[in-house]
């Protein structure tokens, strides 16, 4: 999918379920429960360990038929990653609420 194809499916499913876990396994059970739960998008933070491994399983294992994307993504090369790793839209945090 291209860049406005996603934008378009994000709107189309209305939400966006964030997955923050204390282990990379819980992750992946979180992600798959989402998608079985009916909503087809899932986004990994970048807080859960191994989650560039999570998001490379999740693209692997159920990519056709769930949009998968990264949080907290805090600079160019862990966005270089994630994509590298099969996620399909990136989220970062805003710096100004952050001053």
């Amino acid at each position: 999918m291209n860049k406005t194809q996603v934008r378009a499916r994000i709107e189309q499913i209305g939400i966006i379920p964030v997955v923050r876990a204390f282990s990379s396994r819980e992750a992946c059970v979180a992600a798959e429960a989402v998608n079985k739960g009916g909503i087809p998008i899932v986004e990994i933070t970048m807080t859960v360990p191994g989650a560039i491994e999570v998001i490379r399983e999740l693209a692997k294992s159920c990519g056709s038929e769930v949009l998968i994307g990264a949080g907290t993504v805090l600079n160019a090369e862990d966005a270089r990653r994630c994509l590298d790793a099969g996620a399909q839209f990136l989220v970062s945090p805003d710096s100004i609420a952050q001053r």
